[in-house]
């Protein structure tokens, strides 16, 4: 006799329940692969250099769109497939995963270390909206510490020990009190910049191992003298990158 309320009376309770949590781990499974695929997407093949939607056994995502800090709008995964990337370089060997050597200028090639990621074109902003990094002689209540050596006016120095130009401002990330960039007054004409972490400060001027003096005059130059952009930052940074394994020939041989 059926007791009565007892609906789960001819159930396996503990099957019923086993079976729900398979289902929903599939359909867990389902979505966060979907919700993967919204970067990466689509796929350049090394082999061909042809670009695809390597969907796999689950479909592509529908485009989601989002509102970037600049106000522009971002689809993800992208809509429309883009043209393959052109490179300064050309594969070693004619096979799947050979290394890129650089063609023309190595240090420019955008390749090996000196890769860069193609980001928003856009400054870096404070709280209020501002470029948070700008040069020193726009931020008239920042000033180098007394306490430490000032480098400017001092002679920068390439990696061959010939003088590039002098530190004729120091460009400062307001929002965190650091020292960002060094900018150059070349010997040649024209002012470029010198990440920090490339700049090695010492009692007779600054070192920069990365390059030699002769290559100053490449660095990617700013389209405004007040402030950088991410996609400019990325630039600066992979040349000086660049520049520790293709500066001299010497640097791409096996060390001994």
């Amino acid at each position: 006799m059926t007791g009565f309320g007892a609906i789960t009376q001819g159930w396996d309770v503990a099957s019923l329940i086993f079976t729900l949590f398979i289902l929903f781990f599939i359909g867990l499974l389902v979505y966060l692969t979907l919700e993967s695929k919204r970067e990466g997407f689509p796929l350049e093949s090394e082999r061909y250099g042809k670009i695809t939607n390597e969907t796999g056994l689950i479909m592509m995502p529908k485009s989601k769109s989002f509102l970037t800090e600049a106000g522009q709008e971002y689809l993800a995964p992208l809509a429309k497939v883009p043209a393959p990337e052109v490179l300064n370089a050309v594969p070693a060997h004619h096979m799947a995963g050979a290394p890129l050597v650089p063609t023309g200028n190595p240090l420019l090639a955008g390749v090996g270390p000196g890769s860069y990621a193609n980001r928003a074109d856009i400054p870096d902003v404070g709280l209020h909206g501002e470029p948070r990094i700008v040069p020193l002689s726009q931020l008239p209540t920042f000033s180098v510490h007394k306490k430490d050596k000032n480098p400017m006016g001092m002679t920068v120095f390439g990696a061959d020990h010939q003088a590039a130009g002098t530190v004729a401002d120091i460009w400062v990330d307001h929002m965190e009190s650091m020292i960002r960039y060094f900018e150059v007054e070349l010997t040649s004409g024209g002012r470029v910049l010198i990440p920090l972490n490339f700049a090695n400060v010492k009692p007779n001027g600054v070192n920069v191992n990365a390059i030699l003096s002769t290559q100053f005059k490449d660095v990617p130059k700013l389209k405004s003298n007040s402030q950088i952009t991410l996609l400019e930052e990325e630039k600066v940074m992979a040349y000086y990158g660049a520049g520790t394994l293709y500066a001299t020939p010497e640097r791409q041989e096996p060390r001994a």
